[in-house]
């Protein structure tokens, strides 16, 4: 990872700095602080080390998790040993029901063997225990369905292209909410490209929780077992989702800091990003670098001294990937400071 862009937002932040051009660098004026900065950056560079820590010895914070609160006060308690001033962990909303992912495995195990790559969006079923069953298309003619059969199935979402009328949509989601009545081992959804990517829907309660597994498949596998089943071949899958479900309500936050300003302590420059991400895997880009820059920038800056003329305000916010929940939240719990952020 490199830090040529954080180097230059912290320096940036404390002053503006002229250019310098190749063999220039001894006739720019820079002062002790500026000096500092820049040595501290190149020299004492402990970003690295922050989203290593937050990734890996955190891992994957989705917002209301024990990981996302883990972050927050890690953050919270860093920001207090950086020196930094009116540093909080803000309460910024709450879920009707926690989710917790476990592990999860697959196999497809006849005809042949194959071991699957696929994911399961956040807040939704996992199995009980190992479920072992046929792969089976569900029919593109709905009438055609044959309920009986599709018991215990693994059943395979044909990819939809297009845009489908309210009715058609109608239609389906019946099919659906029937089949899963029926008992159908769960759901299988192939995933746009080879990526599998993580989402969810945290608008679940308690009294409606999901009972049916959602699959999100690699293509490429899925179109393995799909060109099987249009040959008439048997596929059997074999599939342990640990996912789980905690009674709320669950709260997440905001995690803020100050460097108060020496001449303009009520206008901000505001610097952040969110620390929550999907679950899915290590939310190392998203938003693991961005949340390690802000916290670097922050250590920097307090180590070598800054004294900014306005409050420069380090934030990071939970609930991003539902839908800008916290900083949202902390903007209508702050109305009358809007018109004192003089930069974000």
């Amino acid at each position: 990872m490199r830090f040529t862009a954080l180097l230059l937002c912290v320096i940036a932040l404390v002053v503006v700095v002229p250019s310098i051009h190749a063999g220039d660098e001894e006739n720019v004026n820079l002062t002790e602080m500026q000096k500092k900065v820049i040595d501290i950056g190149l020299n004492d560079n402990n970003v690295v080390d922050v989203v290593d820590h937050l990734v890996n010895g955190i891992g994957p914070r989705l917002t209301g998790s024990h990981q996302d609160h883990l972050a927050c006060e890690w953050v919270r308690d860093l920001f207090v040993s950086y020196g930094l001033q009116n540093v909080v962990m803000e309460e910024a909303g709450e879920f009707a029901v926690a989710f917790q992912r476990g592990p999860w495995r697959g196999q497809m195990i006849a005809p042949e063997k194959m071991d699957l790559e696929f994911g399961t969006p956040a807040w939704s079923a996992g199995t009980q225990g190992v479920e072992e069953g046929p792969a089976l298309m569900l029919p593109a003619d709905m009438e055609s369905i044959d309920a009986e059969k599709m018991k215990g199935a693994w059943v395979m979402m044909p990819s939809q292209r297009g845009r489908r009328d309210r009715e058609a949509r109608q239609a389906q989601r019946e099919v659906r909410e029937s089949l899963e009545e029926y008992g159908i081992a769960g759901w299988i959804y192939p995933t746009r490209g080879e990526a599998i990517t993580t989402s969810g829907n945290s608008r679940v309660t308690w009294d409606n929780l999901p009972t049916t597994p959602r699959v999100n498949l690699r293509k490429d596998q899925y179109d393995v077992i799909a060109e099987k089943l249009a040959a008439g071949e048997d596929v059997t899958l074999r599939i342990d989702i640990r996912n789980h479900f905690q009674p709320g309500p669950t709260k997440f936050y905001n995690v803020i800091g100050d460097i108060v300003g020496s001449e303009f302590p009520d206008e901000y420059v505001i610097i952040g990003g969110h620390i929550d991400s999907w679950d899915g895997a290590t939310g190392t880009t998203d938003n693991g670098t961005g949340s390690a820059t802000t916290i670097e920038a922050a250590r920097i800056l307090m180590a070598a001294g800054a004294t900014p003329r306005r409050t420069i305000r380090f934030m990071l916010w939970s609930g991003e990937e539902q839908g800008l929940l916290g900083s949202r939240a902390w903007v209508e719990k702050n109305p009358d400071v809007m018109d004192k952020i003089s930069a974000v």
